[in-house]
């Protein structure tokens, strides 16, 4: 994913170790760098061969931001 697309995940710790990646980041992450980050994400599934509704991620995640935007 890093090296395609630019986009960056980490593992989990401690308790999460092996169970849970997250987006990696330095700094501020704003809504948008997470459906960058979740756009990355789904496309690096597909490249994996993956099956499953491409972009739904990224519409869930429209939403709740659009319900959540301050």
């Amino acid at each position: 994913m890093q090296g395609k697309y630019m986009a960056y995940i980490a593992g989990g710790q401690d308790p999460y170790k092996g169970k849970i990646f997250r987006i990696a980041h330095l700094g501020y992450m704003g809504g948008f760098d997470i459906i960058t980050a979740l756009s990355a994400l789904e496309m690096t599934l597909m490249d994996l061969g993956y099956k499953f509704e491409a972009g739904a991620g990224i519409t869930a995640a429209q939403a709740v931001l659009k319900e959540n935007w301050q």
